[in-house]
């Protein structure tokens, strides 16, 4: 369904970044034409769409190997935007190269860091090669392509090696992992009214608590209780705050069902503060489905 024909997205990094394909997959799908907004930090992204220069922002939320993205789960926390969607893209890495090359010829790869670790297993296989970090992926493969030498590479997607002529030398997923995805959130301004039908819909929620572990105990014992099961645990340290325990709620259920309501009212009783961080149709109910039976509900914050 085309929403109207032109958007103004605003993503994370430079054009070939997983955030700009997960954007223009999201926009393809539901739009004529993108206006991109290229952002270098994720709070860039929060205030082009608070201010209204963008209508939508594309920001990850979690690698399906390295976990939760911190930052991003910072920003909700003090946000007024609210989680209209969700895109989950693969992350498929690829040597990428400028002209047909053996891969002994290669003495130098250019990668993000974050690259660099999920393909370790391979890269162990060539402790020759000498690894230089860029800021980002696509920064990697703009300077593989400035530079043009054949015994330069980037660690990167093919699709975003295609923005700057790059190709692939070795097409198969590099990742330690081959099943490795980022999901992503859509960030609005204002709601999307969601009809409460069949569809798979899902509600998101932050709830803090005081340091205590029974308070936890309590917030455990109602989503038990609701039968919310449980499904995902990851504690980690806010930067600004260690007073609280901070937990992120992923409930498979529309916010105005009635036992999501008598779960929020019990939450609010314990709870420091509740947020209510947005309520969307899931677009894949089959990999809702699967995603639920695989440890993927709740994001505890310590």
């Amino acid at each position: 369904m085309i929403y109207k024909s032109t958007v103004h997205i605003a993503f994370l990094g430079p054009k070939g970044s997983y955030s700009h394909i997960a954007a223009m997959q999201y926009a393809n799908c539901h739009f004529d034409r993108m206006v991109e907004y290229s952002c270098q930090r994720f709070n860039d992204i929060f205030t082009l769409v608070e201010c209204r220069y963008a209508e939508y922002g594309v920001v990850p939320i979690e690698n399906s190997n390295s976990g939760l993205i911190n930052e991003v789960c910072d920003l909700l926390l003090n946000t007024r935007l609210l989680l209209v969607d969700e895109i989950t893209i693969p992350i498929n890495h690829c040597i990428l190269v400028n002209s047909n090359t053996d891969v002994n010829r290669i003495q130098i790869i250019y990668s993000h860091p974050q690259p660099v670790q999920q393909c370790s297993r391979f890269l162990k296989n060539f402790s020759t090669w000498k690894i230089i970090f860029c800021k980002s992926s696509a920064d990697a493969m703009e300077t593989v392509a400035k530079l043009n030498q054949s015994n330069l590479a980037a660690l990167g997607s093919m699709q975003g090696g295609a923005f700057y002529g790059l190709h692939s030398l070795l097409t198969y997923n590099l990742s330690n992992y081959q099943k490795n995805t980022t999901r992503f959130i859509i960030l609005k301004n204002t709601n999307i009214e969601v009809v409460n039908n069949s569809m798979a819909i899902k509600t998101m929620i932050i709830v803090s608590v005081n340091q205590q572990s029974e308070k936890l105990c309590e917030v455990l014992k109602i989503l038990q209780y609701y039968n919310i099961k449980k499904t995902y645990l990851k504690p980690r340290v806010l930067s600004y705050s260690k007073s609280d325990n901070i937990i992120i709620i992923e409930m498979m259920a529309h916010i105005n069902d009635i036992y999501i309501q008598q779960v929020l009212i019990e939450l609010r009783k314990i709870s420091c503060l509740l947020k209510i961080l947005g309520c969307y149709q899931c677009k894949s109910s089959a990999s809702i489905v699967r995603n639920c039976n695989n440890n993927r509900f709740i994001y505890y914050i310590k």
